[in-house]
C-alpha cells in the first residue's frame, strides 16, 4: 500500500504535463499498480502528447495486460483518437501476459499508426495462439502500409513456426528496417527461408540481426547467404548462436560475409568443429573491422582452438563451455564434411557481388 501510494504521488504531479516518453519498466504492475499509474498511462499527461512507452520486466498479467490495452485504445475527443495512434515506441518485454496478452497487444497495434519505428513485445511466455496474434496484426499493419517507419523489431522468444507466413508478410514492408531480433523464435529452417526473402524484397539496411535458437540446419543455411549478401554494406551485428548448423552450416554462412561495417559474429553452440572453425578463420580477411566473435559451446578440437585464438586474439571470447578433446565434425561423413559445390559456389560469387 505504501508503495501504490508513492506511485499515486508521482504519477499524480505529473497531471499539467505532456509526456512524450513514458518507462515504467522493473515495478511490479498489477491491476492496482495500474490505477496509481492511470495519470502517465492514460490521463492527461499523456492523452495526446506519449509517442514512447515502455513496459519491460513488470510482470504483467493477462489481465493487466488488458487494463494497458483499454487505456491505449480508449477513443477521446470528437475525433475519436486515442493513446495508441500517436506511438512511435512501444515495448513489452518479459511479462507473463501470455496468449491473452498478446491479443491485447493486437488490440493496441490495430489502433496504431504509420509513426510506429520501434515495437518490442519479446519475453511474453506466449505459445503458438498468442504468437498468432502478435503476427497477424503486424500484417494487418504492413497491408495498410503503417510499418514504412519502423526501424526496430524485438520478437524474441514467442512461437512462430506456425505463424512465420504473417510474419514475412510484415517484413516485406519495412524497408527501414535497422534491427531485427528473432531469437528463440522457433522458425526452423522454413520459417528463416521465408523470413529472408521478405528481408531482401524490404530491401532492408540492416545493422542488427538475431536469429539464434530457430534450430536452423545447414540447409536452412543457405537461405541466409543470399540475405548476408544484400546486408554485407550495413550489417554490424550477427546472431547465429544455439542452431544445428554443424561445422557445414557455418561455411556455408561464413563464405557470404564481405563487410566493412560488421562487428560482432557469434555461433555459440552451433554444433561446430574443426571444419567450421577454420572456415572462420577464413572468412577473416573478409572482415577487417571485427571486434568480437563468439564460438563457445562446441566441439571444436584444441588445434582448431588454437588456430582461432592465433588469428583472432582478444578478438574471440572465452571458449570455456568448449569441448576441445574432441570434433564435432568427427560424426560427419566424407560426403558431408565436403562443401555442397553450387551453395559454396553461390556463396562465394555473391560475397563478390557490390549491393
Amino acid at each position: 500500500d505504501e508503495g501504490l501510494a508513492v506511485l499515486t504521488a508521482i504519477s499524480n504531479a505529473f497531471e499539467n504535463s505532456q509526456l512524450v516518453e513514458v518507462d515504467l519498466s522493473d515495478n511490479a504492475m498489477g491491476s492496482k499498480g495500474l490505477t496509481a499509474c492511470e495519470m502517465v498511462l492514460g490521463g492527461k499527461a499523456v492523452m495526446n502528447s506519449m509517442e514512447s512507452l515502455k513496459l519491460c520486466n513488470n510482470g504483467l498479467s493477462e489481465y493487466t495486460m488488458a487494463e494497458v490495452a483499454t487505456l491505449l485504445t480508449n477513443e477521446h475527443g470528437i475525433d475519436g483518437s486515442c493513446i495508441a495512434q500517436n506511438l512511435r515506441r512501444v515495448h513489452f518485454y518479459n511479462n507473463m501476459s501470455g496468449n491473452q496478452g498478446c491479443e491485447s497487444f493486437a488490440q493496441i497495434m490495430a489502433k496504431a499508426s504509420h509513426k510506429l519505428e520501434d515495437i518490442r513485445m519479446s519475453g511474453t511466455r506466449a505459445r503458438a495462439e498468442g504468437s498468432a496474434y502478435i503476427t497477424s496484426s503486424l500484417s494487418s499493419l504492413a497491408d495498410q502500409d503503417k510499418l514504412k517507419n519502423l526501424a526496430r523489431l524485438d520478437l524474441a522468444d514467442n512461437s512462430f513456426g506456425e505463424c512465420f507466413e504473417d510474419l514475412a508478410n510484415a517484413l516485406k514492408s519495412c524497408p527501414q528496417l535497422t534491427y531485427l531480433n528473432l531469437n528463440d523464435c522457433m522458425l526452423t529452417d522454413e520459417g528463416v527461408e521465408a523470413v529472408c526473402v521478405a528481408l531482401l524484397e524490404a530491401d532492408t539496411p540492416l545493422e542488427y540481426l538475431n536469429l539464434g535458437g530457430n534450430d536452423i540446419t545447414p540447409e536452412g543455411a543457405k537461405s541466409v547467404v543470399n540475405l548476408i549478401t544484400a546486408v554485407n554494406s550495413t550489417i554490424v551485428t550477427f546472431i547465429a548462436d544455439e542452431n544445428e548448423l554443424t561445422s557445414k552450416g557455418i561455411r556455408i554462412i561464413t563464405k557470404a560475409f564481405n563487410s566493412q561495417t560488421l562487428k560482432e559474429i557469434t555461433f555459440n553452440g552451433t554444433e561446430c568443429g574443426s571444419i567450421g572453425a577454420d572456415a572462420v578463420v577464413a572468412m577473416k580477411e573478409k572482415v577487417p573491422n571485427l571486434e568480437t566473435l563468439a564460438i563457445d559451446d562446441n566441439r571444436i578440437p584444441e588445434g582448431a582452438v588454437e588456430r582461432l585464438t592465433e588469428a583472432f586474439g582478444d578478438i574471440l571470447t572465452e571458449m570455456e563451455g568448449n569441448d576441445d578433446e574432441e570434433d564435432a565434425d568427427d560424426d560427419l561423413s566424407d560426403d558431408e564434411g565436403e562443401d555442397d559445390a553450387s551453395v559454396d559456389d553461390l556463396a562465394a560469387a555473391m560475397a563478390n557481388v557490390a549491393v
